[in-house]
């Protein structure tokens, strides 16, 4: 924006009243009219320099840095605030998302725990503590915050959005999907939880509605990846191989280092007997190191029908490398030690399933 917009910005907002440029105050009130994140950072630190104990500069300074993604930054400034001020909520708040950001989860809790014992109705801050939970993998306790900012605030969108995401990872997927139809009916532009009501709506076998929530998410995004990637497999689940094969290639031109979409392209291509171009899919997955002891089973299926027995086999023991208890790739590498004609090296591979 630049200090003269900003003046002025700020001058219409005090229908003309004479600023002075060298109060804190005014340098603060700057920095909360600007959207421009590095001139917020110059404004609060000029307020700062005139006076260091500005708790509301201080709070917006910290603030920038979080929306900045620099959490640690955001951290140092929320304890200079709670040195000045112990009993500030909005900080202990504050101070809770930055460490949900830098992925300190438990320590995130204690925060948000200390604003809630100071006032408990504050539905944004148990779904912030919800989503710390789930950080860590605790679902029973995240599910317990979601209903809790539920209970507060019964028509809160994104605490049913979070309470569908950890149903449908419980594989509850038709509690998940009343989640995900009451959250969306609250926010209807929210494109990661249509694309995720899709894979639940999969899950239950209802591919034709499945698609339809995909095509919902890519009407609000058109860029989405995962949403042009999550439609070709439900394409692919109702035997429409070329439509998938096109949402996969779709998901590929807006994100060429999608893993996901390239292994689903190996699973399309692999159908429709495409198998040199399955394996350039699969081995592209691996370039991106998303490679797995599934992928490598999928490459071995398709080496052994083209008669590659010998590089089957080495996808079968890397397969077996990454997950040794993998029963259905012991049994196929039977089956191509018994092409290679080692059968004695077959009983023995039978005896490790």
């Amino acid at each position: 924006m630049g200090i003269n917009k900003g003046v002025n910005k700020l001058a219409k907002k005090n229908k003309g009243e004479k600023l002075d440029l060298k109060t804190a105050k005014m340098w603060f009130e700057l920095g909360s009219v600007t959207d421009d994140l590095d001139e917020k950072l110059v404004y609060y630190t000029r307020a700062l320099k005139m006076n260091p104990g500005y708790v509301e500069a201080l709070i917006g300074k910290g603030d920038t840095f979080l929306a900045l993604g620099t959490a640690s930054s955001a951290i140092k400034y929320y304890n200079q605030v709670l040195e000045l001020d112990p009993e500030c909520i909005e900080v202990m708040a504050h101070k809770g998302n930055a460490l949900f950001i830098a992925g300190r989860y438990k320590e995130a809790i204690k925060y948000y725990d200390l604003a809630l014992e100071r006032e408990n109705r504050m539905a944004g801050i148990w779904l912030n503590k919800g989503l710390s939970y789930s950080g860590f993998g605790n679902t029973q306790k995240a599910l317990e915050c979601y209903d809790k900012a539920l209970f507060i605030e019964p028509e809160f969108a994104n605490a049913w959005l979070c309470k569908g995401d950890i149903l449908g990872a419980l594989g509850l997927y038709e509690k998940a999907l009343e989640a995900y139809v009451k959250g969306l009916s609250l926010d209807v532009k929210d494109v990661p939880a249509w694309v995720s009501q899709g894979k639940v709506l999969r899950r239950l076998g209802r591919y034709e509605e499945a698609i339809k929530s995909y095509k919902k998410a890519l009407d609000l995004d058109p860029e989405s990846a995962k949403a042009w990637s999550s439609l070709a497999g439900s394409y692919y689940l109702l035997g429409k191989y070329q439509e998938a094969l096109e949402a996969c290639d779709r998901a590929i031109g807006l994100e060429p280092n999608f893993a996901g979409a390239w292994s689903n392209k190996g699973v399309i291509l692999r159908k429709l007997g495409k198998l040199e171009e399955a394996l350039k899919a699969y081995e592209k997955v691996f370039e991106l190191k998303m490679g797995n002891s599934k992928t490598w089973t999928s490459m071995g299926r398709i080496l052994v029908t083209l008669e590659r027995y010998g590089e089957a086999l080495d996808c079968y023991n890397k397969a077996l490398k990454m997950n040794p208890h993998m029963t259905v790739a012991w049994n196929e590498k039977g089956t191509v030690l018994q092409k290679l004609g080692k059968g004695e090296t077959t009983l023995k591979v039978s005896g490790k399933v």
